[in-house]
């Protein structure tokens, strides 16, 4: 089965177990060569400017090449939970942590006719992704609860097993009758010895 394509990361801040304020994610596109970071409170909405020119100075900063993408070191940064915001009236600073490398972004206040697309953008692309994972726990939790099919039973064996060929009687399952035994009773030894027919005394 093919995995289904990885949503562009985001996370929540601050980090840790206490209520989020923000919400963090990012926008790539190799094709226009254009990568930008966003914070939002569902307010507001801070933005950096970059732009195609100045991108391959960006990648070189995260230490990649012209040809590999940013969008993987911001997600590794979320999921180690590296991402601080500091923010300061209409300017918000990000710092992006990740192993051996930190960077710092300045983000500006994005004007309200501007933010509000993206804001609901933003919005049903979250509403989508609950959404569509709230179908797959359905369905994983549909597959563990099913019962697990059983192999079939040997039914009762209705046909004598074949003969032993080496021995050229019943195989294994045969029961022998013992000298003396009733045939027509088995189990029981016949009272009267069997005796031939006295031809001389007719």
């Amino acid at each position: 089965m093919v995995p289904p394509p990885l949503s562009p990361p985001l996370c929540t801040l601050p980090a840790g177990p206490g209520p989020p304020r923000f919400v963090c994610y990012c926008e790539e596109d190799g094709a226009r060569g254009s990568f930008n970071l966003y914070v939002t409170d569902a307010a507001e909405l801070w933005s950096t400017c970059f732009s195609p020119d100045n991108l391959p100075a960006l990648k070189a900063r995260f230490g990649l090449s012209a040809a590999e993408d940013i969008t993987p070191r911001f997600r590794a940064a979320c999921e180690r939970q590296g991402v601080t915001l500091t923010l300061q009236e209409d300017i918000a600073s990000l710092m992006l942590s990740g192993g051996p490398w930190t960077l710092t972004f300045d983000l500006s206040k994005v004007p309200g006719p501007e933010a509000a697309p993206r804001l609901q953008a933003l919005t049903l692309g979250l509403a989508e992704r609950v959404c569509r994972l709230e179908r797959r726990l359905a369905a994983a939790e549909e597959t563990a609860a099913s019962p697990k099919k059983s192999p079939p039973r040997p039914g009762p064996q209705l046909f004598l097993p074949d003969p032993d060929p080496q021995r050229g009687g019943p195989g294994p399952g045969v029961r022998r009758r013992c000298p003396g035994e009733s045939l027509i009773n088995p189990g029981f030894k016949s009272k009267k010895p069997a005796s031939g027919v006295d031809f001389d005394d007719a």
